[in-house]
This record gives C-alpha cells, structure tokens and sequence, in this order.
C-alpha cells in the first residue's frame, strides 16, 4: 500500500518488516477503499470526525461514526468505507498477519479471529498513535528497531484486547460467534442472558455457554458486560446525559450497580473517565 491510494497530503511514512506507519492529512470527503491485505489500526487526530460504513463476514452492512477519541481496529479482508467530514491529521498502522500471527502464537494463540473495533476508546492504541505520529513528524523516519518494538506492543495488545482464540472442534462455529456476538452489541439496552443468545441462535442455552466460553475465554455473562462498559465509555466521552441515563441505556436499572461494574473493568468510577476523557 503506497499512501497516495489512500489520500493523504502531507505525507510522512515508515516502515519495519511487518509493519507500515502512514501520517498525514485527510480533506473532507468519500474515501472508498477495498478491503486491504493487512490489519489496519486507524488513530484520527485533532477535531477528526468521519463516518465509518464496512460489511462482516456475514455480508451484514453497519455504520460507526468516528471521533478524536477513537480508534478503529480492522481486520485483514474487512471491506469499509470512509467519509471525513472534517479536514485532519490520521495516522493509519498497517499490521502484516504474519507478524500479528507470530506475536499471537508467543501469547499462546495457535489460531484467533480478530473483531472488528471501528470506534473503540482505547487509550493504549490512542497514545502510541500520538507516540509515533509524534517521533515521525521530529525525525522524518523513524529508526527501524523502535518501530518493531512499538509494533510488538501494538500486536500483543490487539492480540489480547480484539482477538478471540478460535478452535471450531471444542467451540462455535465462527459464524454462530459472530451472529451471537452481534446480537449482544444490537440489545445492551434490555435485559439479555445467556438463554436469550443461546435462543437467538437456536441452541440449547448450557450448550452455547459452554461453547462461547470456549471460543472466547470469557462467560456470555461476562462479555455482556465488557460490552455494556465498552458502550458506556462512548456514552460517557460523547454525550452530556447524567450517568444514571447512560447505567439505564446500556442496560442496568440502578446507577450504583452500573459504578460497580464499570468500576471493576476500568479501574475508576464513570464520573472520573468522564473528567479524564
């Protein structure tokens, strides 16, 4: 990938085995793309703001929109879109597989799927972005060994953070993954359980909880509520709503059993990742 097929001005670049760093400047517009060979990890910069369309293995059409404060994790072969509705900086990381492979499998991941994140608040990703278009713009270049290191950080994170192990003989298969996976994101706001998924994807409910255990190391119990905070965190950064909206609309029916919750996954209360976004 060369950064004029992905239209930038201002362009500065760097690369490792393995790995590609682009930095520059994005006019407003439509940024139609294909679907790209590696793993791409976008970082928008200041005032960015751009709406996000891509299709899932499973042909299903969605629609993100994009901020300053986000990031965007895509998996290699995931078809998407772009429209910028605001000229910035974007600094775009494009991750070989193999080099994504060969991180996971030190982790101990013989085989993963890796989910789309198109909107993530994340702030590790968020501030080695920074880190790099930083050092890119005071050198130029940067120095191939820092980069690879930086990458080995960036691909563990995303191995651990995106990646669910996949070993369709003992779990589910990956199209029930993904429509389970999908269900849960379309209905935080209601209260969902394991049976509700499991009759969703017409299986029996302790049989599905065995195999989503399996497929993704955590409960349907407990990705349920990854999901929730996850989804609270955007409420929490984007709007103004009182934190008892945010417990209500992302499915919890008392704001101290949201705080609790919230509270155990990010390591600070609602109220604080609010005054720190």
């Amino acid at each position: 990938m060369t950064p004029d097929r992905i239209g930038f001005t201002n362009v500065l670049e760097s690369v490792c085995d393995g790995t590609l760093v682009v930095t520059g400047r994005l006019e407003p517009g439509e940024h139609a793309e294909l679907a790209r060979e590696e793993i791409e990890i976008a970082i928008p910069g200041e005032r960015a703001l751009a709406e996000v369309t891509y299709q899932t293995a499973d042909k299903q059409q969605h629609r993100r929109s994009l901020t300053d404060k986000h990031v965007s994790i895509i998996p290699a072969g995931q078809p998407h879109s772009v429209a910028w509705r605001r000229s910035a900086d974007v600094t775009l990381i494009f991750l070989a597989p193999r080099f994504v492979a060969d991180v996971a499998h030190r982790c101990g991941m013989e085989r993963f799927h890796l989910v789309e994140e198109y909107a993530a608040l994340d702030p590790i990703v968020w501030h080695l972005g920074r880190e790099l278009r930083g050092e890119l713009r005071r050198r130029r270049a940067l120095d191939p060994s820092y980069l690879e290191s930086v990458a080995t950080v960036l691909a563990r994170h995303v191995v651990s953070t995106y990646a669910w192990s996949t070993h369709e003989a003992n779990g589910l298969p990956r199209y029930k993954l993904r429509h389970a996976i999908q269900f849960i994101r379309d209905n935080l706001d209601r209260d969902i359980g394991f049976h509700d998924i499991a009759a969703h994807l017409n299986m029996s409910p302790y049989h599905f909880s065995r195999m989503f255990k399996r497929s993704t190391g955590d409960s349907p119990h407990r990705y349920v509520v990854r999901c929730r905070v996850e989804r609270a965190k955007e409420l929490l950064v984007q709007t103004r709503w009182p934190i008892t909206d945010v417990a209500f609309d992302v499915g919890y029916r008392s704001q101290s059993h949201f705080t609790t919750c919230f509270s155990r996954l990010v390591g600070i209360s609602p109220a604080a990742f609010r005054a720190g976004g």
